[in-house]
């Protein structure tokens, strides 16, 4: 993927220039070691997120990790704090390839993301406590530690701001928890003012709202009940559209004008979830129908490929937000509660993530067994 110039720019600099960032979901060893994240930065990338998926099957798919898993069971006391170490060093060497970004950006791109661990998601103060304690761990300006956006998620988001940690919040899937999500970031950043602090252009957060997710969910629920209808893979963007138009309005506001005066960044929406997942639809529907500015679109690799492909970029996030209402509105006429969806499908993510994490674990727990080590403390 090479940076074209002109009027050959890819995608992704098109993407740019309309004023969305395109991040990288994923991460491993070898495409930062091989100059690959370099080239791709390059190309216009502006960003990395990660996860414990991403991190199970970069470890499990290679044997990248073996010599750093063996070193560091001497230092660790469990598979668990094994893979803290393996993290950081990822994160942080990844930190380091976009840091040019991050500068000319002034700070507001550049990112790289790393999850608290997920079984904490429903306890905020020791998610507190792990956030605080990797953003020092990894010592990087250009970190963002994710936090589910859960009830119990939520404080603890207002809290990690106001301490001038970057925080990407996930898991989002309502308007309600996006609400709660954005007023927690304006909430930290007064917090942070009225402290004493004295640098908002420092502290940066993203609100991933998941999409294709979704969709699948209200698919299902609509072929249940009409075997099929017209809304039939368009919640998803919908949700999303009048999520950016919850954004507006927020950033409209004379509190956040207040805040921008003194060098505040948005809490941009990133739309998470955008890898298609019903082969009848285009593979880069989520890219093409969420552009926008101040927006950020993270895509796995799959993805980003198809995009740079043949992915269409033009304003598109902030049309049809009326058609929007009027589809969901369908949905409920159907008896299909669009809220009961997210709800489970906020559950079901938790979930998923933190079966990913325990996954993770057992892939390094028998990596270490393949190599007759074990932890420091066994």
């Amino acid at each position: 993927m090479s940076d074209n110039t002109g009027s050959t720019r890819n995608s992704i600099w098109q993407a740019n220039e309309i004023g969305q960032s395109i991040w990288f979901d994923y991460i491993s060893r070898n495409l930062i070691d091989s100059g690959e994240l370099r080239g791709l930065v390059e190309s216009g990338v502006r960003g990395v997120t990660s996860n414990p998926a991403i991190f199970q099957s970069a470890i499990s798919g290679s044997s990248d990790y073996d010599n750093s898993l063996i070193r560091y069971s001497a230092q660790a006391s469990d598979a668990a704090g094994i893979f803290e170490l393996v993290a950081i060093d990822d994160v942080r060497d990844a930190a380091d390839v976009l840091r040019s970004v991050y500068d000319s950006s002034g700070r507001a791109d550049g990112f790289v993301s790393i999850e608290v661990n997920p079984l904490l998601a429903a306890k905020t103060d020791e998610t507190i406590v792990e956030a605080r304690r990797l953003h020092a761990a990894i010592d990087r300006p250009n970190i963002m530690i994710k936090v589910p956006g859960t009830p119990e998620g939520v404080p603890a988001i207002r809290k990690l701001i106001s301490e001038g940690i970057n925080i990407n919040v996930t898991l989002l899937f309502s308007l309600n928890a996006y609400a709660a999500a954005s007023k927690a970031y304006v909430d930290g950043l007064a917090d942070y003012v009225e402290a004493g602090g004295d640098d908002l252009g420092g502290i940066s957060s993203v609100a991933s709202f998941f999409v294709s997710r979704v969709d699948t969910s209200a698919d299902a629920a609509l072929e249940d009940v009409t075997g099929g209808d017209e809304i039939a893979g368009k919640i998803g963007i919908a949700n999303a559209r009048l999520a950016y138009e919850a954004f507006q309005t927020l950033t409209a506001s004379g509190r956040w004008q207040e805040l921008a005066a003194r060098g505040a960044l948005p809490q941009r929406p990133l739309w998470a979830s955008i890898g298609v997942k019903n082969p009848a639809y285009s593979d880069v529907l989520y890219m093409n129908e969420l552009m926008g500015s101040n927006t950020v679109n993270t895509a796995p690799p799959a993805t980003l490929d198809a995009f740079l492909d043949h992915g269409e970029v033009s304003e598109r996030v902030t049309v049809g937000v009326d058609d929007a209402r009027s589809q969901i509105a369908r949905l409920e006429e159907l008896g299909i509660s669009l809220d009961a969806i997210t709800d489970d499908l906020l559950v079901a993510g938790v979930k998923t993530f933190a079966d990913a994490f325990e996954g993770l674990i057992g892939v390094i727990d028998s990596k270490l067994r393949e190599h007759s080590v074990a932890p420091a403390s066994d």
